[in-house]
């Protein structure tokens, strides 16, 4: 595997999507998203997506300069229109306007819908970090699980993501999927060319599967069974029926529809903490909670307890130092998109991309 610094790869991915016609401040933030989904160890949603996001936006099913606009507002909420732009640009605006609403109001909620796959939502979620705020964020998506006892997928993995500050410790960030994995997850061991653990897809005739191949024609299951399967489903109901957004069976799909928009919806929330109580006092409390937490006994065969997110904190620190590695097979399709859009000459290698 090849090791590339968080730097790199905001730099070759901007150098995509300006080629590709982005404007150049939609291409740095949606590369910067990218690159820190790669630096928290989410490798499906980091610039493995650039070949698909570039391959969406070349047959004109995403649109390159949106006009992104908020069809309704009051003080505490709104409702934005991303024009079918990028996920990750769409989604950023819309944060930052929540973000803003929260400051003035002490609690706000934006509804987003005609937008796009938007990376990972603890991102968005951890903007309201730097405001001293609790930011959460969920987001429908194409329908990749079944409903809970059935064999047909109806549903999204519809990934919920909520940050909470703290003081002296690592914030909380809770983002998970409502399926027992998501789909990026079935990807990696797809790539790797690794078996999956019982339960977490079936085929297409509902059976449970081991083959990735077999989980990614069929569907994934819902976590625990049933509160997943609820739990999913009422994301799509506020991300895609309160926002406007497409809902179940009718949102495209990022990889499979490729004869029309996704329509994806989003749904985010911000709540300024100082309207609730003194900061300085919650932080302080958050600490205390943590610490807990983390002294509290582990089970047997156990060494220490994480908190939501706190490996993924480690993990940034330690690959912001060391660099990402990136699969061959990642690294063998930037290289042939690079080509493929003349970033780099057909005859150039895999150590050409990130120089």
């Amino acid at each position: 595997m090849q090791n590339v610094f968080g730097a790199q790869l905001e730099e070759f991915s901007t150098k995509v999507f300006l080629a590709l016609g982005i404007p150049e401040e939609d291409a740095k933030v949606t590369a910067h998203i990218l690159a820190q989904a790669d630096l928290r160890g989410i490798d499906s949603h980091g610039v493995a997506r650039l070949p698909i996001y570039a391959k969406r936006l070349k047959l004109g099913l995403i649109n390159k300069r949106p006009n992104i606009k908020v069809l309704h507002e009051k003080a505490g909420g709104a409702i934005v229109d991303g024009d079918n732009g990028l996920g990750q640009v769409v989604a950023h605006k819309a944060m930052r306007l929540c973000l803003k609403k929260a400051k003035e109001n002490g609690v706000a909620a934006v509804g987003v819908r005609n937008s796009n796959h938007f990376g990972i939502g603890a991102y968005y979620a951890m903007m309201a970090l730097d405001e001293d705020m609790i930011g959460i964020m969920a987001t429908n998506t194409s329908p990749l699980m079944a409903p809970f006892g059935g064999k047909e997928p109806l549903l999204g993995t519809n990934p919920i993501a909520m940050a909470v500050p703290a003081g002296k410790e690592f914030p909380i960030v809770l983002d998970m999927a409502t399926s027992l994995v998501p789909r990026g997850k079935i990807e990696i061991f797809a790539r790797k060319g690794k078996k999956l653990p019982l339960g977490w897809a079936i085929d297409t005739d509902g059976r449970p599967t081991q083959d990735p191949a077999e989980a990614l024609k069929g569907t994934l299951l819902p976590m625990g069974g049933p509160k997943g399967y609820g739990l999913s489903m009422m994301v799509d109901l506020f991300a895609g029926v309160l926002a406007g957004a497409a809902v179940g069976g009718n949102i495209g799909s990022l990889f499979g529809n490729m004869d029309r928009p996704q329509n994806v919806g989003h749904f985010m929330m911000a709540i300024d903490v100082s309207s609730f109580k003194p900061l300085d006092e919650f932080k302080a409390t958050m600490d205390d909670y943590i610490r807990t937490v983390k002294d509290s006994a582990p089970a047997e065969g156990v060494k220490e307890l994480f908190l939501p997110g706190e490996i993924e904190f480690i993990k940034t620190k330690e690959r912001v130092e060391k660099g990402v590695s990136l699969n061959p097979v990642v690294i063998q399709n930037l290289l042939t998109l690079a080509q493929e859009i003349d970033l780099l000459e057909s005859n150039a290698a895999e150590d050409d991309l990130f120089v």
